[in-house]
């Protein structure tokens, strides 16, 4: 069996433990966990691929003013012979208020003086739910600001996210298997 295989196993079995966790914690530890076992899949990805992935790297903000802040993060920074090569952030769903945090923080991140200038930035999710003219102007104000490419990768079989199939409920475990294709393209990226 390969490293993916065992990395997809993880990924269900986290998925199918979802009813057990609502069912003692409800909503809010099945929607913490949802969260959390797409930062789990990146962080197993990246070990898989010789990456350190790292939560709570905090950088510094540019300084405004004399003013900034010294807690600039995004789910995942992933390093490459400790140097910062990429930016991940990871949701269950991808909304237009996740994407467009997500964006505003890729951006604080490009203009860190913490942060390398050729590290990549991308999103990665189980299923959509954002307006296509909604992505395309926030990948569009992400280019114009950073001169980058917003890259996201929707790893979830069934894409579009369904507000009456939670990821919670066990009838609905098959609509969150891993698009495997969607994987692997997020593996090249990564090792690009």
């Amino acid at each position: 069996m390969s490293n993916l295989n065992l990395i997809i196993d993880a990924y269900n079995a986290e998925v199918a433990d979802l009813p057990r966790l609502h069912l003692i914690g409800g909503g809010g530890k099945a929607r913490n966990a949802s969260g959390v076992l797409f930062e789990n899949l990146i962080q197993r990805i990246c070990s898989d691929n010789g990456l350190k992935a790292k939560k709570n790297d905090y950088k510094r903000t540019e300084e405004i003013d004399g003013l900034f802040l010294k807690n600039l993060q995004v789910d995942k920074h992933i390093y490459r012979d400790s140097v910062m090569k990429k930016a991940v952030e990871s949701k269950c769903y991808l909304d237009a208020c996740y994407c467009k945090r997500a964006v505003i923080d890729f951006i604080e991140l490009y203009k860190s003086p913490d942060v390398p200038e050729d590290v990549e930035y991308a999103i990665l999710t189980g299923q959509s739910c954002i307006a296509e003219d909604t992505f395309k102007y926030y990948s569009a104000y992400f280019k114009r600001e950073t001169g980058k490419d917003l890259n996201v990768f929707v790893v979830n079989q069934h894409k579009q996210r369904s507000g009456g199939r939670p990821i919670y409920k066990e009838e609905y475990n098959a609509d969150f298997r891993l698009d495997i294709q969607e994987v692997n393209k997020f593996v090249e990226w990564l090792n690009k």
